[in-house]
């Protein structure tokens, strides 16, 4: 019985859990989540519920799916957020991709705490933890000892196993982050001055991964720092800068966002009892040369954003698209389980 197959396959995927990075979204700052515990919780309103989905690899002849959905929730968080609080988050993630369906289901939880330091400015700080499960199916794979002389046949049999070992392991990550806004609150964007900074890291106990009874291998600590920053520039016209800047192993991988914001309805400056609504139009792009154009749509906690990444570097020989929709919506006026405003 040939192996050869089977062992090259098993090179691949040790070389990919050991030294590629993780799957990624581009509108990351909508998952940030995934990737800084202390997030958890920092955003405009009470609770919050999301779900992002990302198509990559368009046209490529196989699929590649990352998919999420998440929960966030706060604790003695008040209207104008001038009061340290609480923050929950879970999130379920899944990731597949290849004609041997091989990835990853993930369920994960994190506890933020949020110290509230001035009307304007904020510390917060996170953990998380994960529970990941993977497994792959071979039965839609060619090997060599399917070759009939002239061409792979998949008539007959190749004797190979066709399933990858399935194992699962428990993850950890933490996260700094502090906020200033020249609001108390951000609900209504006039004169806004908004920066959002914050460092973290996924995977610090480096967890195993095992494929066979023979090896495992090890994932590497992912250190990264994120910046998102929005500034007014004119009536009912602000500018959003972002960036992140990730290192995993001997992999660095940096993204960056631009994104011109218009205010399409104007929001109450003091209390919640009416949001802004707006659009924004911009464009990501990535150290690895992949260009994004992104927009996105608020309506007054529903959020819509929805990219289409170009590849322009060597990997545009394999694929040249990927398609990315995130949706969220979040209780801005007052708690989901309480039916008065907190004051």
């Amino acid at each position: 019985m040939q192996k050869a197959g089977w062992y090259i396959l098993l090179a691949i995927l040790s070389t990919f859990t050991a030294f590629a990075q993780d799957y990624q979204f581009t509108q990351y700052d909508r998952a940030l989540l995934l990737l800084n515990p202390s997030a958890a919780g920092n955003f405009d309103g009470f609770e919050r519920f999301s779900v992002q989905n990302r198509n990559q690899w368009v046209g490529a002849g196989t699929r590649f799916m990352t998919s999420l959905a998440a929960a966030e929730f706060t604790f003695g968080k008040n209207n104008f957020d001038n009061k340290s609080y609480a923050g929950m988050g879970i999130h379920v993630n899944r990731d597949v991709g290849g004609d041997a369906r091989f990835g990853s289901n993930v369920f994960g939880a994190s506890l933020s705490g949020h110290l509230v330091t001035s009307k304007q400015s904020k510390f917060s700080a996170g953990i998380q933890t994960a529970v990941s499960n993977r497994s792959g199916d071979l039965s839609n794979l060619l090997f060599f000892s399917q070759w009939n002389g002239s061409a792979l046949d998949p008539s007959i049999p190749n004797n190979e196993p066709s399933q990858i070992a399935r194992f699962s392991y428990v993850d950890a990550g933490v996260g700094l982050s502090y906020t200033y806004s020249s609001k108390g609150n951000r609900v209504s964007q006039e004169r806004q001055r908004y920066v959002n900074v914050g460092v973290f890291a996924q995977h610090i106990a480096r967890p195993r991964l095992r494929y066979n009874e023979i090896t495992y291998d090890r994932l590497y600590v992912k250190f990264g720092g994120h910046l998102e920053t929005e500034v007014n520039i004119g009536n009912r016209l602000s500018l959003e800068m972002k960036t992140i800047q990730m290192l995993q192993g001997k992999h660095y991988h940096g993204r960056y966002g631009i994104l011109l914001k218009s205010v399409m309805k104007q929001g109450a400056s003091i209390t919640r009892l009416k949001n802004d609504a707006f659009f924004s139009a911009g464009l990501y792009m990535s150290s690895t040369g992949t260009l994004s154009p992104v927009c996105v749509v608020d309506l007054g906690g529903v959020q819509i954003g929805l990219n289409y990444d170009l590849e322009l570097a060597k990997l545009s020989r394999a694929y040249r698209s990927s398609i990315e929709f995130s949706l969220s919506y979040a209780f801005t006026r007052s708690s989901l389980f309480k039916g008065t405003k907190i004051g």
